[in-house]
């Protein structure tokens, strides 16, 4: 098994680097808007208060938007291509092909904000002293990039031709961006409803929690985080075991 996992993970390494139109959107987009932001508002782009929740917003989005459009997404156009249910019949399970392109979209994950940390260091010196939030970060996203695939699994169910799908995954996006700014405070009832339901107020918790940001992370928090993780990784199964090898627009 360990052997099938390495080769796919390979194969799905080149697929990926191939097309590197993703990229516009998880590394580009974001990176253009710093650049804006910091020439707008005379290099503080961050503004004076709350630097580094302002950077978590960033992640977010990097995280959210990669495991939706180059994982979800890139499992559901290799369903569309009946390259799913040739890839499943050659390695004899198909669950190989989700863990090996979770593994692969998770390294090109870590790479985009490492790059997009780097750029904000050179563009904006002031934000030196977020080194090792963005060390600890980085640590952390090993845990909360397969958390977030659970969150979004359902996407694998849905009986969608790839640009009904494509439309969904940018509204759903645009929801979870908007929606991780509204002010709320994290242990209130609608805190803790987001927490559960919406993966982008789930990961501004995790960041807070596992970085410490709040001054100190009580044991309910953590417990929270826990059992929402734990559940969305569960429940993240059924997805994986009952997607449908065969497409909704191909009879082959």
């Amino acid at each position: 098994m360990w052997r099938k996992l390495r080769i796919l993970s390979q194969f799905e390494l080149r697929q990926t680097w191939d097309d590197k139109a993703i990229l516009f959107y998880t590394l580009i987009c974001p990176t253009i808007y710093f650049v804006i932001a910091d020439v707008s508002s005379k290099g503080q782009p961050f503004g004076a208060r709350n630097i580094a929740f302002q950077l978590l917003g960033y992640w977010v989005y990097i995280i959210l938007v990669g495991v939706l459009n180059g994982f979800q997404f890139g499992l559901v156009s290799m369903r569309e291509s009946n390259f799913l249910k040739m890839f499943t019949i050659i390695a004899g399970d198909k669950r190989l092909i989700f863990y090996s392109n979770l593994i692969v979209q998770m390294v090109f994950v870590q790479a985009e904000i490492i790059l997009f940390d780097i750029f904000v260091l050179v563009l904006n010196p002031s934000s030196l002293f977020l080194i090792p939030m963005m060390i600890g970060g980085f640590f952390l996203n090993f845990l909360l990039i397969p958390i977030v695939a659970g969150f979004t699994n359902f996407v694998l169910l849905l009986p969608l031709k790839v640009n009904l799908t494509s439309l969904l995954m940018m509204g759903y996006i645009l929801l979870a961006m908007l929606i991780v700014n509204l002010p709320y405070q994290s242990d209130s009832l609608l805190g803790v409803v987001l927490t559960i339901l919406m993966p982008s107020s789930y990961m501004i918790q995790f960041y807070s929690t596992g970085l410490n940001m709040l001054g100190q992370a009580t044991l309910v928090n953590a417990g929270l985080l826990a059992i929402v993780a734990l559940f969305y990784l569960l429940v993240g199964f059924y997805p994986v075991r009952h997607m449908k090898l065969q497409s909704n627009t191909s009879r082959y």
